[in-house]
């Protein structure tokens, strides 16, 4: 019998280790949404695979990584909160702070972002300082909600707002796929201990969203392969599954008639030429990539 645990990673973000809190218990299914993880990677290796009363033993996680590809997730957040009446429309998509921490994107993010050659402080920096020189000081804008902005203005400025107030999840997803790679590396590691009595298991699946909507029926039985393994349900049974998750997604209305496929590759050609956003987002993409055909699961070398 699995149990669900859902984590406030803002409440129970700690600033000295800048890690999220978390206890993973057995048999409990725990989602995280966009949890900070910057603290160093035996803090996280513990967090991940300890357990708080260290009379308990742990010997294994399944992890679950969500990704999107930054263009795409750029491209969808400008069309939804471009047509969204949501109250959070209103907020300033130039913060340089995630919602409810004092510790800027920036600093959380770029060290290890640096490191690896993906995004500097610097790029931070400037693709929030190209949102504060539009957000509110073009005429007839100077009170607008940031919606009544992306609506008033070109699409390469509203996407130039909608990259900075994307940056946040963008920089954590590029971040955990390093992270998380680093993790597995130090796990498998510990197999090749004498002295462990057990071996303990971090097992990584990297779940495409593009994927998961192109594929759904597809994306479900892999879901359940990586999750249940050798207790997984019989042939027939995944195949019953598979139909079941394409049936509403081969018959449902066609929710992207909102940005049609042309529209959404002129936006994302847009952000490739954008002097600021198209080399950080690229960079990001490509390291997505990487781990994506990635046959065996490799780590993210340092």
């Amino acid at each position: 019998h699995l149990v669900e645990q859902f984590i406030h990673v803002r409440k129970k973000f700690n600033p000295e280790s800048k890690c999220t809190e978390l206890n993973l218990e057995p048999n409990t299914v725990t989602i995280l949404k966009s949890p900070e993880f910057h603290c160093n990677m035996q803090k996280l290796r513990s967090l991940l695979m300890d357990h708080k009363d260290t009379k308990k033993g742990k010997w294994g996680v399944k992890l679950v990584h969500l990704v999107r590809n930054p263009f795409s997730m750029t491209v969808a957040n400008y069309q939804y909160h471009k047509s969204s009446t949501e109250a959070a429309m209103f907020r300033n998509p130039c913060s340089p702070s995630p919602r409810n921490l004092t510790m800027t994107i920036a600093d959380l993010n770029s060290p290890i972002l640096s490191e690896n050659g993906i995004m500097t402080h610097e790029d931070f920096d400037d693709i929030l300082s190209q949102c504060s020189g539009i957000y509110q000081t073009r005429p007839g804008l100077k009170t607008s909600s940031y919606q009544q902005h992306l609506r008033a203005l070109a699409p390469a400025d509203g996407l130039r707002l909608t990259a900075a107030n994307s940056l946040n999840p963008i920089a954590l997803m590029a971040s955990d796929l390093i992270t998380f790679g680093r993790v597995r590396a130090m796990v498998r590691a510990e197999a090749d201990n004498p002295e462990r009595k057990k071996v303990r298991h971090f097992d990584l699946m990297t779940l495409s969203l593009e994927e998961a909507l192109a594929h759904p029926g597809r994306t479900m039985v892999d879901f359940m392969d990586f999750a249940f393994g050798a207790q997984r349900a019989s042939a027939g049974s995944e195949e019953r599954v598979a139909a079941e998750y394409d049936h509403p997604w081969v018959h449902r209305p066609i929710v992207e008639d909102v940005a049609d496929a042309a529209e959404t590759e002129e936006f994302a050609r847009l952000l490739r030429n954008d002097p600021l956003l198209g080399g950080p987002l690229t960079r990001v993409e490509s390291l997505l990539h990487s781990v994506l055909n990635e046959r065996e699961g490799g780590e993210i070398e340092a």
